[in-house]
C-alpha cells in the first residue's frame, strides 16, 4: 500500500502543478474530545482530515485526503485513511486505504461475497484501487485490493448498478467467480426486494402500505421468515413483528416539539423505555431503561460544534443506541466535552 501511495503522490504533485491559478483548495476538518469515566478514568481522542483538490486545465479534478487519529492520549498519532484520486463528471480512479469495494458498493453486505463479507471486510472497506464510470443510469465499478508484497487477480471485483423499468438492480462479482445480485421495485403498489448469491444464500421481502399502516414480510434460504405491521401517524408510531422462531416485539413511540418517547417489549419480556426533552436553551436531557439497566444523560450545546455532556448508567457494559437519541452510554458516570472543527 505504501508503494501505491508513494507512486501516486508524484501524480498528484504533477497534477497540482498543472492546475490553473485559483483552482486549488486545501481544507482541514476534525473532531476532538476529552472525558472522565468513573470506571476507566481519563481519556482523550482527536481526529483530523486534510483534504486537497485541484481543477486541472483538461477538465479533470485531482484530489487527495489523509486522516490522522489519536486515541487514549495525544502522544501517539497515526494515519488511518488516505486516498488520491483523479475524477471527471462521469469517471474516477482512486488509490488509497479505507475504500469501498465493488461488490459492497453494488450489493451491500447481505451476502458474504468479496468485500460484502463483513467479517473479512468490515463496512466493505479495503486498501487498494477503485475505478468507476457512469453511463446514463448505469455505474460500473472495478476494485482491486493491493498490498506491498502481493497482488492476487482473484481479489479483483466488478460491480454494476442500474435502474430499468422502475427497478433498482445491482450485481457484484469477484475474480474467483463468486457473485451476488439484488433487485428492488414496485408492483401493484407493493415494494418488492429480493437477492441471491453463488453461495446459495437468498432472501426476499415485500412491503405494502395502506394509509398510515405498512404490512411487511420477508424470508430467506433458512426459512427465517418475519411478518410485521407498522403504523405511522405523524407524532405517533407503533409496530409489531413476529418471527419464525416465535419471537416477537411490540414498539411504540411519540415525537412532537421538544419531547420524544420510545418504548418496546419483546417475547423475552425485556422492556425498553426512553425519553428525551429539549429544553430549548441548548440543553437536552434524557433517561430510560434497557431491560434491568437504567441510564440518564444531559447534553449542552456550546455552539460552534462544541458540546459538554454527562452520562450515567448502572449497566455492566456500554449501552448502544439507547432511546430516541440513539446515544451510546459508557458504563458508570462519564463527564466530557467534544468539539467538531
Amino acid at each position: 500500500m505504501k508503494t501505491i501511495l508513494l507512486t501516486t503522490t508524484a501524480l498528484v504533485a504533477f497534477a497540482g502543478a498543472a492546475a490553473a491559478d485559483g483552482h486549488t483548495s486545501i481544507t482541514f476538518g476534525g473532531e476532538a474530545s476529552a472525558e472522565y469515566n468513573s470506571e476507566t478514568g481519563y481519556s482523550t481522542a482527536a481526529e483530523m482530515t486534510a483534504s486537497m483538490s485541484a481543477a486541472l486545465d483538461n477538465g479533470l479534478t485531482a484530489a487527495a485526503s489523509i486522516t490522522f487519529e489519536s486515541d487514549d492520549g495525544l502522544d501517539t498519532v497515526s494515519a488511518t485513511n488516505g486516498s488520491i484520486s483523479l475524477s471527471s463528471d462521469t469517471a474516477s480512479l482512486t488509490f488509497g486505504t479505507g475504500l469501498e469495494g465493488a461488490v459492497f458498493t453494488a450489493v451491500g453486505d447481505d451476502y458474504a461475497i468479496g468485500t460484502g463479507d463483513e467479517v473479512a471486510y468490515p463496512d466493505g472497506e479495503f486498501d487498494g484501487i477503485v475505478g468507476a464510470v457512469t453511463m446514463g443510469a448505469t455505474t460500473l465499478t472495478v476494485s482491486m485490493p493491493i498490498d506491498e508484497t502481493d497482488v492476487d487477480s482473484g481479489d479483483l471485483e466488478v460491480g454494476i448498478t442500474t435502474t430499468a423499468g422502475g427497478w433498482a438492480l445491482g450485481l457484484g462479482m469477484t475474480g474467483e467467480g463468486d457473485y451476488a445480485a439484488i433487485a428492488e421495485g414496485t408492483v401493484g403498489g407493493a415494494t418488492l426486494n429480493f437477492g441471491f448469491a453463488s453461495n446459495d444464500e437468498w432472501d426476499a421481502g415485500v412491503e405494502y402500505a395502506f394509509g398510515a399502516v405498512t404490512a411487511s414480510a420477508s424470508t430467506d434460504e433458512a426459512e427465517a421468515w418475519t411478518v410485521g405491521l407498522a403504523y405511522d401517524g405523524g407524532d405517533y408510531n407503533a409496530g409489531v413483528e413476529y418471527n419464525a422462531d416465535e419471537s416477537w416485539e411490540i414498539t411504540a413511540g411519540y415525537a412532537a416539539g421538544a419531547v420524544a418517547v420510545d418504548a418496546a417489549i419483546d417475547s423475552d419480556e425485556v422492556l425498553t423505555l426512553g425519553a428525551t426533552y429539549d429544553m430549548g436553551n441548548g440543553l437536552t436531557v434524557g433517561a430510560g431503561l434497557e431491560g434491568d439497566d437504567a441510564y440518564a444523560f444531559a447534553n449542552y450545546d456550546l455552539g460552534g460544534g462544541a458540546s459538554a455532556f454527562v452520562d450515567y448508567t448502572d449497566a455492566a457494559a456500554e449501552l448502544e443506541e439507547v432511546g430516541p437519541s440513539e446515544r451510546d452510554i459508557a458504563a458508570g458516570t462519564t463527564v466530557g466535552v467534544s468539539f467538531t472543527f
